[in-house]
């Protein structure tokens, strides 16, 4: 159970649509729509290479679970053709073998990958897939385990440890360019588990699974703070200082999530990193 995958570049936040290679908003996960096998590793047997994907390039990557009408692309022999939003042509294509694991919900789960390219630009994006016994068949989770673009940070490997997927990132930097963002980029290492029904970080610390590190919007320097590991009261608390709090937000669309969360409710959640002695910590805050 311990597969690993060498990816090639992806990334987090950031960038337009003028990249070449892969990149990420790590996303965050949401309570698992499907019932568990009394098989605890029946989703071995799903074939993932002719399955109906939702993808960051064909839907909002965030948007609310309560939200219908996802656009999906189907997959035949591993390959497959959508459009965007905006009517846009997608060709994808499978990003190698599944990773498989018990990550903390009783039975095994899949972290599988698709490749997706737009134009010059390309995204590879990672869900975890779950077993649901009544319909037999495997079911995506809402938002991504972790995303790549050419801008920005790549995956490095993606591999299942220690009841954990363990994700190893090339982290970009804030300054640099499209041209320059092979270049430079700093090595991290985490590990992603499910708690109460939601991903999380674990290690190095507790977060939400979407990344954070190239947040540069506004800076709010606040007391009382909680974050939560996604956009739910419910999900794990991931960081409540005594004191005061720096966060940075993603900019640019600081309340994008600002008509439904995951529950469905008229809730309004910032996704914001905070700086840490020696690290960060990503999560969401309620604002209304």
């Amino acid at each position: 159970m311990a597969g690993v995958l060498a990816l090639g570049a992806l990334v987090a936040t950031g960038c337009g649509p003028d990249g070449t290679r892969s990149a990420t908003h790590g996303g965050s996960g949401s309570p698992h729509p499907g019932s568990s096998s009394s098989a605890p590793d029946a989703i071995r047997g799903f074939d993932f290479g002719s399955a109906a994907w939702h993808h960051p390039m064909l839907n909002t990557m965030l948007r609310a679970r309560t939200q219908r009408g996802d656009r999906t692309l189907t997959l035949h022999d591993g390959r497959g053709r959508g459009s965007t939003p905006d009517g846009g042509p997608v060709s994808c294509r499978g990003a190698g073998a599944p990773v498989y694991g018990d990550i903390g919900g009783g039975s095994q789960v899949a972290a599988a990958g698709l490749v997706c390219s737009a134009g010059v630009n390309e995204y590879t994006a990672y869900y975890v897939w779950r077993w649901d016994a009544a319909k037999r068949t495997a079911v995506q989770d809402d938002q991504p385990l972790v995303v790549g673009e050419h801008c920005g940070s790549d995956v490095r490997t993606v591999a299942y440890r220690g009841h954990a997927f363990a994700i190893t990132v090339g982290l970009g930097r804030l300054d640099s360019s499209c041209a320059d963002s092979d270049r430079g980029r700093t090595p991290y290492s985490y590990t992603v588990v499910e708690r109460d029904g939601f991903l999380m970080r674990s290690t190095p610390e507790q977060g939400a699974v979407r990344e954070c590190a190239l947040n540069n919007g506004d800076m709010h320097q606040l007391r009382g703070v909680t974050l939560y590991a996604d956009r739910d009261a419910s999900s794990p608390v991931v960081y409540r200082p005594k004191g005061l709090a720096t966060l940075w937000t993603v900019g640019g669309h600081d309340y994008y999530e600002s008509t439904d969360d995951l529950t469905g409710k008229k809730t309004r959640w910032q996704f914001v990193r905070a700086n840490l002695p020696h690290g960060y910590v990503c999560g969401y805050r309620q604002v209304g």
